[in-house]
């Protein structure tokens, strides 16, 4: 069958044996291309399409998923769902419906890549190592110089008669050359995210890889104490992104969460706002509705400092006594329903980077962090992480720091903010942030 046989068909079956179903069907296809040596090294071309099936039986949620589309998977899977509803526990507050209609949220597919040829993707990746080769004698070798696009679609359908879905494509551009000088090296990344191929320039994104890369050359030992920091925006968005979790309403539910029970209460400085919106219209992760059909909409969780609100899908908005926000979120047709944000980011303040920097008679300037899978607990909002980033004298970066650490609690470090600048960028996890200083940050150095 076709995607769109399929989906028809398992709701079909579904209704007619009385069967309470959700339908996640999703397809992807994509192109890799990876250059080294001045030639391609890598050349991938993917597809995948499955379908993920919850059905809901006296409360209780089975699921399965088939990426066989034949009449025969599809047959299986139903009956595969409805006997695994029967394995566990009901959910009270489970149900199906016809959500309101999504907004629009811009074309998310477009023609950005329309008659794009293989070979012109190719130049792309080639055209990434051979700048990031010939801006600065110091660059030794590009290890990744990489290529990548691709177009989905997801749509979803249930029994109580909801039925919806949308196209997406994208294409990405990544480089880290790798400098060397005086027996250091050091390796930074830049790419560019955009759904449109024609905006791609290979050559700006290798000179500020290289440019990045080289700033780091002839790193000195960092000092230990505590020290007023300027966190320039890529670094701060990797925070936000580690402790987005506790932002979560299963979460703060599940007791996970150091913002459970603070719901109205100040838990940052009144610099500080952070919003999750899927509706933006170039937004890296926007969409017109969640994993379960549910409309997007702009959410703000943190306005002047006071916490505004949670993520929510259906069943946690229900345990609250609240309306869904929009943010049910699955890991493919393969995963179960969770909470996840969409466009998460800290709005800008004004001024710039070295606006702060300037204000700053002796502290840190902090680029990035590293090890947030193990330096950091979402649950208690603690971190302690590897970092790298530049001392500041009189106002002005002084000279780059060898290998040191950070440590705090995210919340200590919303309530320290005493800038926001209006640099705000989005990182390759779709979570923005301005660079913004904070008055105090632990540092531990040699």
């Amino acid at each position: 069958m076709t995607f769109e046989e399929a989906r028809r068909y398992l709701i079909e079956q579904a209704t007619a044996r009385g069967v309470k179903l959700e339908v996640y069907a999703e397809r992807a296809s994509a192109t890799t291309v990876q250059a080294y040596g001045g030639r391609v090294n890598e050349f991938k071309l993917s597809h995948r399409v499955g379908i993920g099936l919850r059905a809901l039986v006296n409360g209780a949620w089975g699921h399965a998923y088939t990426e066989n589309l034949s009449q025969p998977a599809l047959d299986r899977a139903l009956e595969s769902a409805l006997e695994n509803a029967a394995l566990v526990a009901p959910e009270v507050h489970a149900r199906l419906e016809a959500w309101p209609e999504p907004p629009h949220v811009g074309d998310l597919y477009g023609e950005g890549l329309s008659g794009v040829t293989v070979d012109r993707k190719v130049a792309v990746a080639l055209e990434l190592e051979k700048a990031a080769l010939a801006a600065d004698p110091r660059v030794t070798t590009v290890p990744y110089a990489l290529y990548q696009d691709g177009e989905s679609e997801l749509a979803l359908a249930n029994t109580a008669g909801l039925a919806r879905d949308y196209q997406a494509n994208y294409a990405v551009q990544l480089v880290a050359p790798l400098v060397s000088e005086a027996g250091q090296s050091k390796m930074k990344v830049d790419w560019q995210f955009t759904r449109e191929f024609e905006e791609l320039d290979p050559t700006r994104t290798a000179l500020e890889a290289v440019r990045r890369s080289v700033e780091l050359l002839g790193g000195r030992p960092a000092p230990s104490g505590s020290f007023p920091a300027v966190i320039d925006r890529e670094c701060m968005a990797t925070l936000l992104s580690t402790f987005a979790p506790m932002f979560s309403a299963k979460m703060v539910q599940e007791g996970k969460s150091p913002l459970a029970g603070k719901l109205g209460q100040t838990v940052a400085n009144a610099r500080v706002t952070l919003v999750d919106d899927p509706t933006l219209p170039a937004g890296m992760a926007s969409r017109p509705f969640d994993a379960e059909g549910y409309p997007s909409r702009r959410l703000v969780l943190l306005e002047g400092g006071a916490l505004r609100g949670f993520m929510h899908n259906s069943e946690t908005a229900a345990r609250d006594g609240t309306e869904s926000t929009g943010h049910a979120a699955r890991g493919g047709y393969k995963g179960t329903v969770g909470v996840a944000p969409s466009n998460l980011f800290l709005e800008a303040g004004s001024g710039n980077r070295d606006a702060l920097v300037a204000g700053l008679e002796q502290g840190l300037l902090l680029t990035a962090v590293q090890g947030t899978h193990a330096g950091a607990n979402t649950v208690t909002g603690e971190f302690s992480l590897q970092a790298e980033g530049f001392w500041i004298e009189g106002g002005a970066v002084a000279h780059p720091l060898e290998v040191f650490t950070v440590a705090g609690t995210i919340l200590e470090l919303l309530a320290n903010v005493t800038a926001v600048a209006d640099d705000l960028k989005f990182s390759s996890d779709g979570v923005g942030s301005p660079s913004l200083c904070v008055s105090t940050l632990a540092v531990g150095g040699k």
